[in-house]
């Protein structure tokens, strides 16, 4: 028997924006303006993480080898430019989002990236009249894969996070929305998740509407 779901919490970058990729491109013009190349890894492990905890990881794969403050201003600013006039919206995403509008299903989004920057492109984009809030990255203590801000997203929508739906496209947004208690659904944008990911049991689509789906959500 199905799971009634009663919210659905949605990821953004990867999952709703397809941004992944620009970010990426971004990020290896970085590197080549830098003298660096071969760095893709490093970026990778960035997906699905608070600006701070990517910190971080740049401090770790990078730090030796760049000054980081350099490094992120540059990154930053090619980002800024890239998406200042257009978002891409992902396959799916806004009919989506429309079709659980329609039937009164609350629609919080559960970002890493900060809530400021999230409305903006979200709004870019054309969907922010589709969501109901935006949970951003700093508005919790922990990051994914701790599963605070999907807890806290579900408590916005007014229910239990075992009535609610997450949609992913990251191992660490997976893992904290497995944690939380609600029905998961990944949908994997730049990278496959990985073997130990896959053993958590949750649904995986290869796109949100084929997720939705799926679970039950939406009928055919």
């Amino acid at each position: 028997m199905q799971r009634k779901i009663s919210a659905v919490l949605f990821d953004m970058d990867g999952l709703l924006l397809d941004t992944e990729q620009v970010v990426l491109d971004c990020f290896r013009q970085t590197c080549a303006g830098l003298g660096l190349s071969d760095m893709d890894h490093v970026f990778y492990q960035c997906i699905g993480l608070r600006r701070a905890d990517s910190r971080l990881v740049l401090e770790r794969g990078l730090g030796h080898l760049v000054d980081l403050a350099e490094f992120d201003t540059s990154w930053e600013t090619r980002i800024e430019s890239r998406l200042a006039d257009n978002v891409p919206v992902k396959p799916g995403a806004e009919k989506l989002l429309q079709q659980l509008q329609d039937r009164g299903i609350p629609r919080v989004v559960a970002t890493s990236t900060t809530s400021d920057v999230a409305i903006e492109n979200l709004k870019t984009a054309g969907l922010y009249p589709l969501i109901t809030t935006v949970l951003g990255g700093e508005q919790v203590e922990n990051g994914k894969p701790d599963p605070e801000i999907y807890l806290k997203a579900a408590a916005l929508a007014g229910h239990e996070p075992g009535d609610c739906a997450a949609f992913e496209d990251s191992d660490p947004g997976t893992l904290a929305a497995v944690r939380s208690g609600a029905l998961t659904v990944q949908v994997p944008d730049l990278r496959p998740p990985s073997a130990q990911t896959l053993a958590l049991g949750h649904v995986v689509a290869d796109d949100l509407y084929a997720g939705a789906l799926r679970i039950g959500l939406i009928a055919v």
